[in-house]
């Protein structure tokens, strides 16, 4: 079962997706996530970059019809996904895949220099794209980057979105990842 804090955080990531704030996930706010990332980094719709993008995030949605849409009405509710993600978090196999597909995302979309590592600016980038101000940038990398190294690399990451996903402590600096919720 979600505790509280789990489902505050798991609303906020909802609303990240839910571009146009009308409190359902659909096909387009997901098209509208690869255009804008698109856009963001100067991708032609015919770049491979572009291409791995699209198919990222329709086979991100392709999954969450079949395994969240239990009212099969092409829509996810906030209800839905609430359930779908006490299913993910409590099966490990299921939340690796799901979290490796992001991890790889965020690095393909936001590291731009391709040196492996996300920097400040590149986390407000990230913030920008996913509906919420980058000014929490400056307020939360300093926090995620623990070893104070101006970066955050893929396993840090890792552990982060771990943290965000799992962690019941309010002041666990990766419940803050991606701003106030």
């Amino acid at each position: 079962m979600l505790s509280e804090l789990q489902k505050r955080k798991l609303t906020k990531l909802f609303s990240m997706y839910d571009a146009n704030c009308d409190g359902i996930l659909v096909y387009k706010d997901f098209e509208n996530m690869v255009k804008k990332l698109a856009d963001l980094r100067r991708w032609s719709s015919r770049s491979s970059k572009y291409l791995i993008l699209n198919e990222t995030f329709m086979k991100r949605w392709k999954t969450l019809q079949k395994d969240a849409d239990t009212s099969r009405n092409k829509e996810i509710s906030i209800d839905e996904w609430l359930c779908y993600y006490e299913e993910i978090l409590g099966d490990e196999k299921k939340y690796n895949e799901q979290v490796n597909a992001l991890i790889q995302l965020v690095f393909d979309a936001f590291d731009k220099d391709g040196d492996g590592k996300i920097s400040q600016e590149e986390w407000g980038e990230l913030l920008g794209a996913y509906n919420i101000s980058p000014v929490y940038a400056t307020l939360v990398f300093p926090k995620l980057d623990a070893n104070g190294d101006g970066f955050l690399t893929k396993e840090e990451l890792v552990q982060l979105i771990y943290d965000f996903y799992y962690s019941n402590d309010s002041e666990h600096p990766a419940n803050s990842m991606f701003g106030p919720y």
